[in-house]
């Protein structure tokens, strides 16, 4: 696990987009906080997380996720969820973080949602 793992990164208008692609586990999710870190020193608050080509999710990385939206909030920004499987789906709805991100079907309506 973990060596099938990469962000990509894009920017639309004032919104960074992460794309998630791969296995989100204990080896890798470190790499995801140092992204976050690196944007939010260069004023970036505004994202959309794209979980398109995302396998698996460990409860480290919800964390760190759950951790980062806090920080962005408290600097006027948000963090939104897109393209979420079934399964990845479930395993939100089950430790309550439906209920604290904004989930969208789609990249492109997660965009919106900033205007």
């Amino acid at each position: 696990m973990g060596n099938n793992f990469e962000i990509l990164e894009k920017m639309k208008d004032d919104v960074q987009i992460l794309e998630i692609v791969g296995e989100l586990d204990a080896l890798v999710a470190p790499k995801l906080k140092e992204t976050f870190n690196k944007l939010v020193e260069k004023d970036i608050v505004k994202y959309v997380v794209d979980f398109k080509g995302l396998v698996h999710i460990n409860s480290l990385a919800m964390g760190i996720l759950r951790g980062k939206l806090q920080v962005v909030r408290e600097l006027g920004g948000d963090i939104k969820i897109a393209n979420l499987n079934s399964h990845i789906r479930t395993i939100f709805e089950t430790i309550g973080l439906d209920e604290i991100f904004e989930i969208y079907a789609t990249t492109e309506e997660a965009l919106k949602s900033f205007k």
